[in-house]
């Protein structure tokens, strides 16, 4: 049946489903708890606390998100009218968050999608202006010669306007 003929609940289920299929790195979930009965708030925040990637959730729900989550940002307006954040977290984790750096972490080599292909992720490298520089008079001088460019050449030579 189409999306429209379904109640709210429905609705809220089959788009959070949508956005999880191909699945994401971060949800951003904006009152996710709107129309959904006790059963399928409970399987919500089983679901949310089984995800992998990171979550941010907008809800006036404040017991559900407090049981899910490890910062909280509160925005109430003060008395001069003005909406200003207020952070709330646990200290704990927040302080072992900011110790983590970047670089510590694990570059992704594969991503799995839905289906179980597998594909290759490929680390783009920042090419200083030397490096640039020869590698245009490569490309450049492979398209003049119609020798084939493999796909970091083709995606080069677009970047930098040579089939012109």
């Amino acid at each position: 049946s189409p999306l429209s003929a379904l109640p709210g609940g429905q609705k809220v289920k089959v788009v959070i489903g949508a956005a999880t299929w191909m699945q994401p790195h971060m949800l951003i979930l904006d009152e996710p708890t709107n129309y959904l009965d006790r059963e399928s708030l409970g399987a919500l925040a089983d679901a949310i606390r089984e995800f992998e990637g990171g979550v941010v959730m907008i809800s006036h729900n404040s017991s559900f998100t407090k049981a899910l989550s490890t910062e909280t940002w509160v925005v109430e307006k003060d008395d001069d009218g003005i909406s200003r954040p207020n952070v709330n977290g646990d200290a704990e984790w927040m302080a072992n968050a900011l110790a983590t750096k970047v670089n510590d972490q694990q570059q992704i080599s594969e991503v799995t999608d839905a289906y179980g292909n597998v594909s290759e992720v490929k680390v783009k490298k920042t090419l200083s202006k030397k490096e640039i520089k020869v590698k245009l008079k490569l490309v450049k001088d492979k398209i003049k010669k119609n020798l084939d460019l493999d796909e970091d050449e083709e995606e080069f030579a677009e970047e930098h306007n040579l089939w012109a």
